[in-house]
């Protein structure tokens, strides 16, 4: 098993993150559904250019052990097979030292495809692409948050009566 972990800081105050973060994902509720997720990755000195696969993901909501935070555990597995690898882990919202920005952290293990030619693999370069997808994975996630942040803060600020 391979050790994953990566954060990003957000311009978004924990709480308001926390909630845009649960809207994202399926609640409770869709349990049973799971959902079709793009991991990308950037493929470095081509602009724009990127390498991807289409993963089914799963998120549930789990208890914090020190009951303050609320991460979601998720599975993925790559549709339609592949060298990818499946995940178990933990997406999560932390407070940061400022009320105005959070962390969006991303927890898990992975075990390499292809028994000990993967481990090589993924001792080699593997384990550089799945650090870098987490990284893109969070990027795309936190500019959503951050943008639905501001677009809530933008009409909250046109609603205020001028004086």
């Amino acid at each position: 098993m391979s050790q994953l972990y990566q954060r990003r800081y957000l311009n978004c105050p924990y709480n308001r993150a926390r909630e845009l973060l649960a809207a994202m994902v399926v609640t409770p509720e869709d349990a049973s559904r799971e959902q079709q997720l793009r991991l990308t990755l950037p493929v470095p000195g081509v602009a724009g250019a990127e390498l991807g696969k289409d993963v089914s993901v799963s998120f549930r909501p789990t208890a914090d052990p020190m009951g303050f935070d609320e991460p979601w555990t998720l599975h993925w597995e790559p549709l339609g097979g592949g060298l990818y690898p499946d995940f178990d882990g933990t997406l999560a919202i932390r407070a940061d030292e400022s009320y105005a920005t959070s962390m969006l952290e991303l927890k898990g293990t992975y075990r390499p495809p292809l028994g000990a030619a993967g481990a090589v693999f993924d001792a080699v370069v593997g384990s550089r692409i799945a650090h870098a997808t987490a990284r893109e994975l969070l990027r795309t996630i936190g500019k959503t948050i951050e943008g639905q942040y501001r677009t809530g803060e933008a009409a909250k600020d046109a609603a205020q009566p001028q004086g």
